[in-house]
Order: structure tokens, then sequence, then C-alpha cells
């Protein structure tokens, strides 16, 4: 049997964010992922065409001093990209694109907003802080594509750090003609986000080993010993899991704790092509689109990432399709889907040259009504038994799993396992 003081379950930003703060003390450790390679949910895949896809419309931005060193230690270069997104209000005509935020482009100020009431769930939080109208155009269409979920099920409070309500970081209302384009760009690095995690899980080679391929198959929480794939054996005295949740607590037979969790799922789907966008779509980063008659809930044109993403003379765009328990689309059917929606803004079918999708069956860890009361319950459980649940299905609290708030979710669980010190970032990251 293999003893290390840490075992850690999953290498994306979280698992290696852990293996850095271990790397950095010289303590030993063994970091284990049932993929590939790093990266996690952040890692990128290459098609057979040479395109490479994102499973989300990742974006690296940083709070934090020791992510930037991070990055900045991989060696990856990165690109800064002009912020340009849009919302497709009205997926029947290119006209209804408009400039994202939506929230920005109004004639007249809504008379029906009463950002004061109180509200129970998200919908009631929506047509509160924005009005019937807005709610009716974009927030109830969006939000319930993204998290493929009534919204009557979801709480509000994390709002003010992800889209809506008067958080620093987030529009408010105002009028179009105080509208003016983005001019702030945000970092990406050139290859993929794959690029930067692999880069960083190359600088981590001194005191810990990496597994990759390597899936832990059972976990005996009270004897503190997991089980790989392979058979082999693993004591250890603390354990860092990035593996969601609800699984890491049927291990102990304690499923009731993990009650009333919910994540989304969605289809990723690339379409490669030859030539150059269509004008509705050229220097474009990202588009969402709550109109449900349009498959997808947000796009991402890639080559606007990177242009290398493509490759000369070609352009890519990433489709965010949502899924249902009683609608799943086949990936053809997917793909097919989307091909015909974005034929209306321009995009010549012709022009394909790869198609590429992958199923996400857990995407977004959905804020649920009461998720707060169970995930503390949850943790206390956990903690007792020198586990540390973290990451964006490891803590399963979206606010704060961003790239930067992941893998300072790792430093933190370090050492509050070694020092008992508080986890800020996962509890809460508005303090960021």
């Amino acid at each position: 049997m293999l003893h290390v003081p840490f075992l850690i379950i999953g290498a994306g930003p979280t698992g290696l964010g852990a293996a850095a703060a271990l790397t950095a003390r010289g303590m030993p450790h063994l970091l284990v992922d049932a993929g590939p390679g790093p990266g996690g949910m952040a890692a990128s895949r290459r098609d057979d065409h040479g395109f490479t896809w994102d499973l989300g419309g990742h974006v690296i931005h940083s709070h934090f001093r020791e992510f930037d060193d991070a990055v900045a230690a991989s060696g990856v270069p990165l690109r800064h990209v002009r912020r340009n997104g849009w919302v497709w209000v009205e997926g029947s005509t290119p006209e209804s694109m408009v400039p994202a935020p939506l929230q920005a482009q109004l004639q007249a100020l809504p008379e029906d907003v009463r950002p004061e009431a109180p509200a129970a769930n998200l919908a009631e939080y929506y047509r509160n802080c924005f009005g019937a109208d807005l709610y009716e155009r974009f927030f109830h269409g969006y939000n319930t594509k993204m998290w493929s979920t009534p919204l009557e099920h979801v709480d509000h409070t994390w709002t003010s750090l992800r889209s809506g309500g008067s958080g620093r970081n987030v529009p408010t209302l105002s009028l179009a003609k105080d509208f003016r384009p983005s001019t702030e760009r945000f970092p990406y690095p050139v290859g993929g986000t794959r690029a930067l995690w692999e880069g960083i899980a190359e600088q981590l080679t001194d005191v810990g080993s990496q597994r990759y391929d390597t899936s832990v198959t059972a976990v005996d929480l009270e004897h503190h010993q997991a089980v790989l794939a392979d058979g082999e054996r693993v004591s250890y005295q603390h354990l860092i899991s990035t593996a969601p949740l609800p699984w890491l607590l049927r291990q102990a037979g304690r499923d009731d704790l993990a009650k009333g969790l919910r994540a989304s799922r969605e289809r990723a789907v690339g379409l490669g092509f030859d030539g150059a966008p269509p004008a509705a779509l050229r220097e474009v980063t990202w588009m969402y689109c709550p109109d449900p008659q349009v498959p997808f809930s947000r796009a991402t044109v890639m080559s606007t990432y990177d242009p290398g993403a493509a490759g000369d003379g070609r352009w890519s765009i990433l489709l965010e399709v949502p899924e249902w328990e009683e609608q799943v689309l086949g990936e053809q059917e997917a793909s097919e889907a989307c091909l015909e929606a974005l034929a209306r803004l321009g995009v010549e079918r012709e022009s394909l040259v790869s198609t590429w999708s992958e199923q996400v069956p857990m995407a977004y860890p959905v804020p649920t009504i009461g998720r707060d009361d169970i995930l503390r319950r949850a943790d206390a459980y956990l903690t007792e038994r020198d586990v540390y649940s973290r990451g964006r299905f490891g803590g399963w609290r979206y606010e704060s799993c961003n790239q930067d708030y992941s893998w300072m979710q790792g430093l933190q669980a370090v050492d509050a396992a070694l020092t008992g010190s508080a986890e800020d970032v996962l509890w809460e990251p508005e303090r960021f």
C-alpha cells in the first residue's frame, strides 16, 4: 500500500492549486486524474481537423497574486482580447443582435423596477431588478437555458458576483445613449486553456507525483484509504477531492447529505469553417441567446479568442446546448440545429470543415434554494474526516469556481488542513 500525507483527486485548477501549495512546502503528495492530462473542466480538446475547443466559454481573470504568479511561471503566452459580447434577442433575425449588456441598450428606463422588494427566487429577483420586459426578453430565457432548471428553484444571492444586481463588477440599468462599446480586454492563453494548465502542471514535479488516466474507484473516509482503478490502495492523512460531491458522499453511504444538489447538463458543439466569419460575428467574443427556438444558450467565437484555435484562413465557434431530462439532442441533431440557427446570421454551411461535439453531463453546479445549508452540513461531515471537497463540483458553489477562485480553493484547502485557517474564497468570494 502506498502512503502519502496528501491525496488529491482531480487535476483541474483546484487540484493543481493544492499541488502547488504542497510543492512550495516540500510536502509529498499524490495527484490523480481520470483524464489524459491536467485541466479538468478547463481542459481543451483538439479535433481531427486541427481545431482547438474549450469545454465552455472560459476567460482568464485574476483577483489573486498567487494565481498571477502561477500563470506567469507557466511560460504560456497570453493574448489580450477585446471584450465584445452580444445578445441575440430573437433568433429569427440578425437585426435583433445588440451589444451586451442588454440592460445598457434601453431607450427608456422601465417603470416597474422594484430592486428593494423581497424575492424568493431568481425569477422574482430579475423581475424586481430589471422589470417585466427585460425579464421576458432576456433574463428568463437565457438563465433557464443556462441552468436547465426552472428559475423558481434557483436562489438569487449569488447574482451580485455573476449576472445582475448591484455588485461592483455588474452593469446596472442605463440608457442606450450612454452606452459605449467596451474597451476592456481579457487575457486568454495561446493554445487554449489546456495549454495554461499543462504549463502549470509541468512546474510541479519536485516533491509530488501526478498520475493521469487513473481513476479512483472507492474511498474509505473512516480509514483514510482510496482504491485506484488498477487495484492499488493508497492511504492518506488528508484528502483534497474535486470529484463531484455526491459521489464522494456516496462512498461513505451518506447520499442523504447531498440530497437537493443539482447540476446542469449540456452538449458542447464546435463548428470550424474555412474563410472568415460573417459580418454579424466578426470580432465577436461571445453571444448570449435567450430565444428558446435557438438550441444554444451561449456561443463563443474561439478564433476571436485565439486565431490559432482555428488556423490560418479559418474560423471557429463553440456552442453550448443545454440538455433537459425530457430533451437530449444527439451529436448530429445538436450540430444540425446549431447550423440552422447560425445560417440566419450569415454562416455558410458550405464552408464547414469540422464538426466536434462532447456531452458534458455536469456543466454548472446550480445554486438551488437551500444549497448552502446542504453544503455546510456536508462540509462539516467531511472535514471531521480530514477531507476537503473543493472546486467546481467538489465545492458546488458556482460563484466560487472561476479558474482563479478554483486555484485559490486548492491553496486554501492545504492551509486549512495544516493550520486550521479559514477558507474565504470558497465561502465568501464576494470579499475578493
